[in-house]
């Protein structure tokens, strides 16, 4: 029992890294132009950062009663650079509503065809088996 516990030790010890300087120094060796972050007694907080790609990210929240429950409800909005070199930002907001988000990026659903077309009611002494969600009648 003594043997393994001595080899398992050696194993851990020859397994540790052997190179523990930091790859980056500083934040902006790293490519973090900014970066904060505040958390305040009431639950409250704030974060955001912002790199050379560019990349940009800033968030806030708070604690919300929503029903019997408190529950964190956020708002923010995140930014980066396609391949192209079009800027993208996307504002959102994350509550009891689910998360929203919205920036001209998002691709919206075209409206159904049909929907100006399909009654819901059903025709006089037929009976309704089942009801067809809109656009697909």
């Amino acid at each position: 029992m003594k043997l393994f516990l001595l080899a398992s030790l050696v194993v851990l010890a020859a397994a540790r890294p052997q190179d523990l300087e930091p790859q980056f120094k500083t934040l902006e060796e790293a490519g973090i132009l900014r970066m904060d972050s505040t958390m305040n007694e009431d639950g409250s907080f704030q974060y955001g950062f912002e790199t050379t790609d560019p990349i940009q990210q800033d968030v806030a929240g708070q604690p919300k009663q929503i029903g019997e429950e408190i529950a964190v409800v956020m708002q923010g909005s995140y930014s980066f650079q396609t391949p192209e070199g079009q800027t993208i930002t996307i504002d959102w907001v994350a509550d009891e509503k689910g998360f929203q988000p919205q920036g001209d990026a998002i691709p919206v659903a075209p409206e159904a065809p049909n929907a100006a077309v399909v009654d819901p009611t059903p025709v006089r002494g037929t009976q309704r088996l089942f009801t067809a969600p809109v656009g697909l009648i």
